[in-house]
């Protein structure tokens, strides 16, 4: 179906665009700073953004350190050595890439470059919401397709976009955690016509443990209408930096840059970005921490009755049995922050980021004690 209301302007400004009746502002998760200044707790387990619990990168903040006497001059535009970098990690060249300030800002690149109004845009129910909020902004219509059984449905996903500019696949899909195997991929990109530009975001790929995940940005390499997000956000733990970038052929990339605002990448993310990606302890340390954090919820959980997907990303979803938006209520005093999941329509599901070995236990205990169920054993 397409999303959307009918345009309204009686609550905004008389010169704002028609388009901005139809848009939900996006609430982000609660802040740690919203919750020690309501609780006077200190340090919260901050797990409803999806952010990476083991902190800063020792290199990245090495760089952070040396690159603030330079601060007073204005970045490279064109992220020359962070492109090259990144290129050489992926198998592509630097043209492959074009990088903007966080995954966000790559959407709304792709959207000024390829979306005229009227287009359709074909994605996911429940998935990311900023896909479909981009496109009615632009004045395309966004056409969601359901999932089946948790999953994206490749199917009735490639029949919705018979005559659709893009189709966007989060994958794995935030909020589920699935993901979208190979031959499933291969099966997608075989049925939608050239004409069609294909997204993939990848923002939780570095997560995956799942051998039956795609090579994206080699698959972009092959189709020259697909292409891949990827974020500094996730595992790189640079979220408040803002890093993100698309893998793709030279010709999509030329038209992104054309749209791109300059130096859309500060001086401090680039040089985070770069120390970071040559921070392999760090990486290994974070993606070790989230897989047995992972299993330890889904454990847990369990034991509690309550229903959860297995995920391949940095996060959970489980059913809480009761309005998700009053359990998170109830976990902020004891210093834990979730994300409930009415912005996707489940109203008595929630997300829930995968911390450190104390936070999923925070947690765990937390709410055993909200939902009034027996706390699971410490080991799951």
């Amino acid at each position: 179906m397409t999303v959307g209301r009918e345009p309204t302007v009686d609550t905004l400004h008389p010169l704002a665009r028609r388009a901005l009746a139809g848009l939900e502002p996006y609430i982000p998760g609660r802040s740690a700073e919203e919750v020690t200044a309501r609780y006077g707790i200190r340090e919260p387990s901050k797990l409803g953004s999806n952010e990476n619990p083991l902190g800063l990168s020792p290199r990245a903040r090495g760089a952070l350190i040396a690159a603030l006497d330079r601060i007073h001059h204005y970045p490279d535009p064109d992220c020359s050595e962070l492109k090259r970098l990144i290129a050489g990690r992926l198998g592509v060249t630097p043209a492959n890439l074009c990088l903007a300030n966080g995954v966000d800002n790559v959407l709304t690149c792709l959207g000024l470059a390829f979306l005229d109004p009227g287009d359709r845009c074909v994605v996911a129910a429940p998935t990311y919401t900023a896909y479909a909020s981009r496109a009615l902004l632009l004045g395309a219509m966004p056409v969601e397709v359901p999932l089946t059984a948790w999953r994206v449905d490749v199917d009735a996903m490639a029949a919705a976009a018979d005559g659709a500019k893009a189709l966007i696949v989060c994958n794995p899909n935030n909020p589920t955690g699935t993901i979208v195997g190979q031959p499933d991929i291969d099966r997608l990109l075989a049925r939608v016509s050239q004409s069609t530009l294909v997204v993939l975001d990848e923002a939780y790929a570095e997560w995956v443990d799942d051998p039956a995940f795609p090579d994206g940005p080699t698959l972009a390499r092959r189709h020259d209408n697909l292409v891949v997000l990827r974020t500094f956000s996730k595992i790189y733990g640079l979220a408040g930096l803002r890093v993100g970038y698309a893998v793709a052929s030279p010709g999509l990339v030329a038209c992104m840059e054309r749209v791109r605002e300059p130096f859309a990448v500060d001086r401090l993310a680039q040089a985070a970005a770069e120390a970071v990606l040559g921070d392999d302890d760090y990486l290994r340390s974070a993606f070790e921490n989230n897989r047995a954090g992972r299993a330890f919820l889904g454990r847990a959980f369990a034991e509690m009755n309550l229903e959860s997907l297995p995920s391949q990303a940095n996060f959970v979803l489980v059913n809480l049995g009761r309005p998700a938006a009053d359990v998170a209520e109830q976990l902020l005093p004891r210093g834990v922050i979730i994300r409930p999941g009415a912005l996707w329509k489940l109203p008595t599901w929630a997300r829930v980021t995968v911390g450190t070995a104390g936070d999923n236990i925070r947690l765990v205990s937390a709410l055993a004690d909200v939902l009034g169920r027996p706390r699971p054993a410490p080991g799951g």
